[in-house]
């Protein structure tokens, strides 16, 4: 458990009342509602497994909680993100993300850090927390987040989804497995993946996962996914636990970033441009230049760059499209784009596959988005 010296902590009146589902608890009563209360959380990204366990963890009665993401909210991410509603599209999901916990709670004490995760900055941020709930969505940034918390004795509560599958552990608990026996990181170019579909229920009960597993953790109950990883199947309703061995020391790992740059990537990551270079394209040779949308037929409809053409990332796969672009568009300048850049990195690499020239717009729509503000 944590917090064990709580003798000076005290509950309020309105409190009492607020939390009396728990003080009856016999498992939890007034001492573990006051950990609970001292408590201190950072979750890392504000995304789909972030609205669940957040709204969660403030209504729980956690003391303090820091949210870290860099984003904006986008009208994609309102079919699984139930922290965000419609008018908060084009708004940093940190700020929006303050607005709906402190209506949940506004006794719990919030920071809101507007920028992401790195090697640089993760020990002073993870050093104030006593657990970290990994909600991100890529692998560098879980590696970063498993590495400190193994050098700073940090507890990290792993959340990943995809499609209908969804994992949860508990890492660096009691000298237990961390996220680097997973997936070493010697595989870690292996297993990236560009942005794909996922059931927009799904994070939200791997999300309440991850918030069920801190509050154990903070009073001291039940037993931790500590060395084992927990799969969840929405299609067949199925739970199963993997049995995780400890053998990997994080701390041997420096510059993370080294290890997500492959040499059949460099090419891609020489043909970025970025959105105000874009910008100057489009009004020097309007007529030459080819704007991609290689997001789904849905998100092209509410809201594009103009005079992009769509083409599902999907359908960008197939020979037939592939001979198409390379007939229609020989000799013009070719420009792909998605929602932020992991399916347009995708793309990239088939139209390289092909020997098709092209650029990939960095950051995406989202990063055009916040230019053209």
């Amino acid at each position: 458990m944590l917090n064990p010296k709580i003798n000076l902590v005290n509950l309020s009146r309105s409190e009492y009342k607020i939390y009396a589902r728990h003080l009856t608890l016999e498992n939890i009563g007034v001492s573990g509602q006051k950990r609970i209360k001292e408590a201190k959380i950072l979750c890392v990204g504000a995304g789909g497994l972030a609205s669940s366990a957040l709204i969660y963890l403030a209504a729980c009665g956690i003391g303090h909680i820091c949210i870290i993401d860099n984003d904006i909210v986008d009208i994609s991410n309102l079919q699984r993100q139930i922290l965000y509603k419609k008018s908060d599209v084009g708004v940093s999901k940190v700020s929006a993300t303050r607005m709906r916990i402190q209506e949940v709670n506004p006794l719990c004490k919030l920071e809101t850090l507007a920028y992401r995760l790195t090697e640089n900055n993760a020990i002073n941020i993870i050093n104030r927390y006593d657990i970290v709930i990994d909600g991100s969505d890529n692998f560098e940034t879980r590696y970063i987040i498993s590495k400190i918390c193994f050098e700073l004795h940090k507890i990290h509560i792993y959340g990943a989804i995809q499609n209908f599958e969804g994992q949860v552990s508990v890492f660096n608990y009691k000298g237990g497995p961390n996220y680097y026996d997973l997936y070493p990181l010697s595989q870690a170019i292996k297993i990236q993946s560009c942005n794909i579909g996922v059931l927009g229920i799904l994070p939200g009960t791997i999300g309440m996962i991850q918030a069920t597993e801190a509050i154990k953790i903070i009073t001291g109950i039940g037993n931790i996914l500590n060395g084992y990883l927990l799969v969840y199947d929405a299609l067949n309703m199925s739970f199963k636990k993997i049995k995780l061995r400890s053998y990997t020391d994080p701390a041997k790992y420096n510059n993370i970033n080294k290890y997500f740059i492959q040499t059949e990537n460099l090419e891609l990551e020489r043909n970025k441009i970025d959105s105000h270079e874009l910008h100057e394209e489009m009004k020097k040779h309007y007529n030459e230049t080819i704007l991609i949308d290689v997001r789904q037929v849905s998100e092209f409809n509410l809201r594009h760059i103009n005079k992009a053409l769509n083409i599902p990332i999907r359908l960008l796969k197939t020979e037939n499209q592939i001979n198409n672009i390379k007939t229609n568009f020989n000799r013009k300048k070719i420009i792909l784009y998605c929602s932020n850049d992991s399916r347009s990195l995708a793309a990239s690499a088939l139209l390289s596959k092909n020997g098709i020239m092209h650029q990939r717009l960095k950051g995406g729509f989202t990063a055009w988005t916040k230019f053209m503000i």
